[in-house]
This record gives C-alpha cells, sequence and structure tokens, in this order.
C-alpha cells in the first residue's frame, strides 16, 4: 500500500497545532529561525510581530526571543553553528544553499 502525502510540516513548537501544507501552491506558511532552528507557524510568527510593534519592542524570535539577525552574513554564520551541533534543519538550509 502507498503511504498517504504529507498534509503537514509537524507542529508549530510555540502553539502546537500542526503547520498545513498549502495545495494550492505547495509551499510551506511556515517560518524557519535561525537563531535556534525552529520551525514556526505564520500565526504564531504574526501574532509576535503585532505584539513587538504594538509594545515598541525590539523584534525578535518568537521562540528563544534572540533578536532578529541584521544581514544575511549574520544569519549564514548563527545557520553555521548550528550545523556544528548538528542540527539537522540547519544542515539542510546550508546544503540547499551551497547548491544554489
Amino acid at each position: 500500500s502507498k503511504q498517504p502525502e504529507s498534509t503537514n510540516f509537524g507542529d508549530c513548537p510555540i502553539c502546537f497545532l500542526p503547520m498545513r501544507i498549502t495545495a494550492q501552491q505547495d509551499e510551506l506558511k511556515i517560518f524557519k529561525k535561525s537563531c535556534c532552528s525552529k520551525v514556526i507557524c505564520n500565526g504564531c510568527e504574526y501574532a509576535n510581530t503585532l505584539r513587538e510593534i504594538a509594545e515598541r519592542l525590539p523584534m525578535t524570535c518568537p521562540f528563544c526571543r534572540h533578536p532578529v539577525m541584521k544581514n544575511e552574513a549574520e544569519c549564514h554564520l548563527h545557520t553555521m553553528k548550528r550545523v556544528e551541533a548538528n542540527d539537522p534543519f540547519a544542515c539542510y538550509q546550508a546544503g540547499m544553499r551551497r547548491s544554489t
């Protein structure tokens, strides 16, 4: 028997709701954070952004509260630190970056 196609990308570590893969464009409605390599759902990312704007707070990761990376070089450096820690999602990101 054939395995059914996955309908979600796991659960959001903040709200614990399944992160759906959209059927229309086959793109993920998620955010991968380079600071902690957590994959956050669109809703939690949006709620965190609204809170930060309303309270005039600096932009941070909704999961670990690390400040948002300022540029691509800083993001790459932090991703490579996560690769050294053997983080599977960071390894995937680094491999995808090298293949393009």
